[in-house]
This record gives C-alpha cells, structure tokens and sequence, in this order.
C-alpha cells in the first residue's frame, strides 16, 4: 500500500520596509532564497540560509518552520521537531508547523502525536487538504476506514487533482468492500496520471473481485509495461489468467513474479490453491 507524506512551507514575501525594518528584510530575503533552495532539493543550502534569517530574527516563525522541513527532509527527525516547536511557540496557528511535525512524529514511530498533530492542523484550517490526507493515511492503517475515506474525501474538495489521495480512498474504499467506488477512484487516479504501475494494479485487484477479468489482466499487463519487474502485478496477473483456465500463460506469469520476489511463495500458493478451488466447485 503505497503512502506518501506531506510537507509544507512558509512561503516569505519580501515586502517594502522601512529603514528601522532592514534587519527583518534582511532576515526574510534569506528565508526566501532558503525557501527557494528547499524547492530545488539543496537542503543543505536551505537550512544554511535558514540559520542566518533566524540569527538575524530569532523569533521569525516562518524560518524555525522551514528550516525544521528541510532537516525533517534530511532525516534529522529530532532537530526537526525542536523547529517546529520553536515555530509553534511563537506562532501558535501555524497549521503547517503542526503538519509537519506530525510528520517528524510518525517517522519516529510516535503514532498519537503525530494523529494529535494533523488533527491541531486541521482544527486551524478545516480546508488543508495536506493534513487531511496524512491524518487519513493513520486512520486507514490502523483500522478506521470510514474515517480514513472521510478524510480522504475532504482532502480531493480542497485538491481534486492529487493522485495520491485517490489512489489511498480507492485502497480504502476496497478494504471497506466498496469495490464500485474502489474501481471510481483508481480509475480517476489513472486519469489525472495514467503512467503510476501500482494504480493499474490496484485496479485490477478490485476488477478481479467484481469478476472482470479481462479487464483486471488489461490493468494487469499496463501495470507491467511501466514496470516491467513488478513482482505483484505478475502475480496477480498470473491468478486471474489461471481463473480463466489459461494454465500455460498463469504459470509463466507465476514463475516471472518469484523470480522476482522469492518472498511471495507462501502467500501465492494460498491463492493459487484458492483458484483452483473455486474453479473445481463451478464444475
């Protein structure tokens, strides 16, 4: 189940100030270039330029904020979440502060706080589609599908073009056994990206249970042609070729997915053992 994370900048405008001002211009031309540093994935740049804005403003929120992206980017997960307190201690309604640090928190494994974050996020801005999608992605994880598509669904009113947030309502929505608005979701996903492997797949899983399968072996086989070494998608392409009695094809497909991904054996004979008995019960 594919999950991505969302972060979020403060972005700095310079403004016309006055002279008695020119060390927070100064202060705020340095937030920008950093920000613009971030943009292009020169984080070690961005936090250097971070440190002087904040050495010239120590109480500039918007800098503690950004600079604590760019090291939660680099994977330094403490100095991170001291930023985003920081940032929080003099902006108390900065919903990207509390996004992010929502982030730092998951990635330490601190699941409450990161939910208790995202949920602070959204209590400040109801609309911020961001922390609606990562607070979803808990729900989903940890059993709370109706929340998670809740979620989801308020995320696309504010970011109707975010793959990843159809794709995630689509993997809800099928876990839920709504396998009808699983197939509407991936297929709008697919819309907006038609070059995503792991979509076509997760269509073709839901197709598959709706009892297309000429169209899941379609979904299947372009899932394969973007990533032409997806363990899953021979797999599964492989059991739905074999629930339609084509033995030969299934187990080349079947073969190709362990040579891949050993791993999958165990797990992959259950399902072959499954097909065939329900081919065996319909004769």
């Amino acid at each position: 189940m594919r999950t991505h994370l969302y972060l979020a900048l403060m972005f700095v405008c310079l403004l016309t100030l006055n002279a008695a001002a020119q060390t927070s211009k100064a202060a705020a031309s340095y937030s920008q270039r950093g920000f613009e540093k971030f943009q292009k994935g020169d984080l070690n740049g961005a936090i250097r330029d971070f440190d002087a804005a904040i050495a010239l403003d120590p109480q500039g929120f918007a800098a503690y904020s950004n600079r604590g992206a760019a090291r939660l980017g680099k994977g330094d997960l403490d100095g991170a979440i001291r930023d985003f307190n920081k940032a929080l201690e003099f902006n108390p309604r900065l919903a990207e502060a509390y996004n992010n640090r929502g982030n730092a928190r998951l990635a330490r494994g601190d699941i409450e706080g990161a939910l208790a974050d995202y949920t602070r996020a959204v209590k400040i801005k109801p609309s911020y589609a961001d922390a609606l999608y990562n607070r979803a992605n808990i729900k989903r994880d940890h059993g709370d599908l109706a929340g998670a598509i809740k979620d989801y669904t308020a995320a696309l009113n504010s970011n109707p073009r975010s793959v990843e947030a159809y794709n995630n309502r689509g993997n809800a929505r099928y876990a839920n056994g709504d396998i009808g608005g699983a197939v509407s979701d991936y297929t709008k996903a697919i819309e907006i990206n038609p070059r995503t492997a792991f979509i076509y797949n997760g269509r073709g899983n839901a197709l598959v249970v709706d009892s297309k399968l000429d169209r899941a072996i379609a979904d299947y086989s372009k899932a394969l042609e973007l990533d032409p070494e997806f363990a899953e998608a021979y797999a599964n392409r492989g059991l739905a070729l074999l629930a339609q009695g084509k033995t030969l094809e299934a187990e080349r497909d079947i073969e190709r997915s362990l040579s891949l991904m050993p791993a999958l054996k165990a797990a992959l004979e259950a399902r072959i053992n499954k097909v065939k008995r329900e081919i065996a019960a319909k004769h």
